[in-house]
């Protein structure tokens, strides 16, 4: 099962799909690393960049006011 980390994200370019992504859920891994899903290419990409992913992509994290 998947644990959610309660975190929204979003980018202004994806690097798997090119495209602009807005209020992704934030998930763990069984490494606890946190990672979004592409919603073109429904392939994992990890917040930090760090680890086998190699598709950059600088991610935001949206704020609630």
């Amino acid at each position: 099962m998947t644990q959610k980390t309660g975190k929204k994200w979003k980018t202004k370019r994806c690097g798997r799909c090119q495209q602009i992504h807005y209020g992704y859920s934030g998930k763990l891994d069984k490494d606890r690393n946190e990672y979004v899903v592409c919603g073109k290419t429904n392939k994992k990409m990890l917040i930090n960049g760090n680890g086998p992913l190699l598709f950059v992509t600088e991610w935001i994290e949206v704020i609630k006011e």
